[in-house]
C-alpha cells in the first residue's frame, strides 16, 4: 500500500441521492410549514457537531501523509519536482478562477443570514497575531479550538519530520506512515457512519432554512451550483487546451478522445481513486513513458484535485457575500492557497469535498451553516468535479514527459 493511500475507503453506494433528496424534502416542508419547522433545527445541529468533531484529526492526518509521501517521491528526481510544480501552478490558477467567477456571479448576494451566537466575522491581523494564528505552541490546543490554521503548519511539519526520519531509520518511518494509514482508515469509518446520519441532519438544516429564511436561499444554493459548473468549464475548456495546444503542440480533442473513459468512469463514479485503473490505461496511450504514469498518476488521485481548487474558494466567496463580510486582500489569498491545499488534502473518494468545504470555512473563520446544504445537492458539484480532477492527472504526467524531452507526440497521436 502506498503511504498515501486511504486505509479504508468510503462506499456511499446511493447515500449522496438520499441526502439531495432529504435536501429537496426538507426544503418542501420547510416551505410549507414556515417558522414553526425550527423545533427540528436541533437534529440538523448534531449534523454540523459531528463534522467539527471530524475536521482537526482529518486535516493532520492526511495532510501529514500526504506531504510525508510526496515529499520522499521527490528525491526520486526531477520526475516529482516538475510534477509538483504543475500541481501548484495549475492548482493556484484553478483557485483564482473559481474565486473570480463567484465574484462576478455573486451567488450569494441577496441572502442575509444570522451568524450564529457570539461569532465576529474575520478581520485584518498584524503581523504578531498572524504568527500566533499560525505557529502552534501546543499540540492538543488547535484540535481543541479547531484552529485550522496551526493543524495544517503542524501537519506540514511533522510531514517533513517523516521524510527525515525515513532518512536514518527507515523502518521507523514505515512504522509512523502505517499508524497513520490506520488512523485515517478509523476516521474516514467515523464518516461513514455521519454520513448515514446526514440525510435527517441536512433534511432538518434545509427544513429551518427554508422555513425561517424563505426560498430565497434555494437560488442562492443553486446559483453556488451554476458558479462551481462554468468554472470547471473554463479549466476544462480554456486552461487545458492551453497546456496542451500551448505547452505541448497537440490537439485537444484528440486528448479527450483518448481520456474520454476515465472521464466518464469519473463522472459515474465520482470517486478518482476508484478510476485510477482507467486513467493509468489511458495514460499509457498518451505518449509518456509508462513507468513515468504509473508513478504519478497515483499521487494526482490524491493532490492534483484541480476541481477541489477551484470549489474551496467558490465557497468563501459564496458564504462571506451570504453573511456580509467583506474580505480583504490578505483574506483573499489565504482563500487560494486553502483551494490549493484542499486539493491535496481531499482524498479521492465520493463527497470527500464535504469535509474539506468545512474545514476551509472554519480556517476563514466564516460559519459553517452552508455546510449542511451543500452536503445536500453535492452529488450535482461531486459528478463534474471528479470529472475535471480525474482528466487533469494524465495531463500532468504529458507536461512532465515533455519538460523531460520523453513526450512521444507520434504516440499520441497514434490509433487507439
Amino acid at each position: 500500500m502506498s503511504n498515501n493511500q486511504l486505509a479504508v475507503p468510503l462506499k456511499l453506494g446511493k447515500r449522496p441521492l438520499f441526502m439531495l433528496l432529504a435536501f429537496f424534502l426538507g426544503a418542501l416542508v420547510g416551505y410549507v410549514a414556515g417558522p414553526n419547522v425550527a423545533v427540528i433545527k436541533p437534529l440538523g445541529d448534531v449534523f454540523i457537531s459531528l463534522l467539527k468533531f471530524l475536521i482537526g484529526p482529518l486535516i493532520f492526518v492526511s495532510i501529514t501523509l500526504a506531504i510525508s509521501f510526496v515529499a520522499d517521491m521527490r528525491r526520486l528526481g526531477k520526475v516529482f519536482g516538475r510534477f509538483l510544480l504543475y500541481w501548484a501552478i495549475v492548482g493556484l490558477i484553478a483557485a483564482f478562477i473559481g474565486f473570480t467567477v463567484a465574484g462576478i456571479i455573486k451567488p450569494g448576494v441577496g441572502v442575509k443570514l444570522e451568524p450564529p451566537p457570539g461569532w465576529t466575522p474575520p478581520k485584518l491581523a498584524s503581523l504578531e497575531d498572524i504568527i500566533a494564528t499560525v505557529i502552534p505552541n501546543n499540540f492538543i490546543a488547535p484540535f481543541l479550538n479547531l484552529q485550522g490554521m496551526q493543524i495544517i503548519v503542524a501537519a506540514i511539519l511533522m510531514g517533513f519530520a517523516a521524510v527525515l526520519l525515513g532518512k536514518d531509520m527507515p523502518d521507523k518511518k514505515q512504522l509512523f506512515v502505517d499508524m497513520l494509514n490506520a488512523i485515517l482508515g478509523v476516521i474516514y469509518k467515523f464518516i461513514d457512519i455521519v454520513l448515514w446520519y446526514a440525510p435527517i441532519g441536512i433534511f432538518a438544516l434545509a427544513a429551518n432554512l427554508v422555513g425561517v429564511a424563505g426560498g430565497m436561499v434555494l437560488g442562492a444554493v443553486f446559483k453556488m451550483v451554476l458558479t462551481q459548473w462554468i468554472a470547471y468549464g473554463i479549466i476544462l475548456l480554456v486552461v487545458h487546451p492551453i497546456i496542451l495546444a500551448g505547452y505541448l503542440g497537440v490537439n485537444p480533442l484528440q486528448y479527450w478522445r483518448k481520456i474520454y473513459p476515465a472521464m466518464i468512469t469519473a463522472f459515474s463514479t465520482t470517486s478518482s481513486s476508484a478510476t485510477m485503473p482507467v486513467t493509468l490505461e489511458r495514460a499509457s496511450k498518451l505518449g509518456v513513458p509508462v513507468d513515468m504514469a504509473q508513478l504519478i498518476i497515483p499521487i494526482a488521485a490524491t493532490i492534483n484535485t484541480q476541481a477541489v481548487a477551484a470549489e474551496m474558494p467558490i465557497y468563501v466567496a459564496w458564504s462571506s457575500q451570504m453573511f456580509g463580510v467583506s474580505l480583504t486582500g490578505g483574506q483573499i489569498a489565504i482563500a487560494l492557497f486553502l483551494g490549493v491545499i484542499g486539493a491535496a488534502a481531499c482524498a479521492g473518494v465520493p463527497g470527500g469535498g464535504i469535509i474539506v468545504a468545512a474545514i476551509t470555512l472554519s480556517i476563514m473563520g466564516l460559519p459553517l451553516t452552508p455546510i449542511p446544504w451543500i452536503a445536500g445537492i453535492y452529488t450535482l458539484i461531486d459528478m463534474p468535479n471528479t470529472m475535471l480532477n480525474v482528466t487533469g492527472d494524465p495531463l500532468g504526467v504529458m507536461v512532465v514527459a515533455k519538460g523531460l524531452g520523453e513526450f512521444d507526440k507520434a504516440k499520441f497521436y497514434a490509433p487507439d
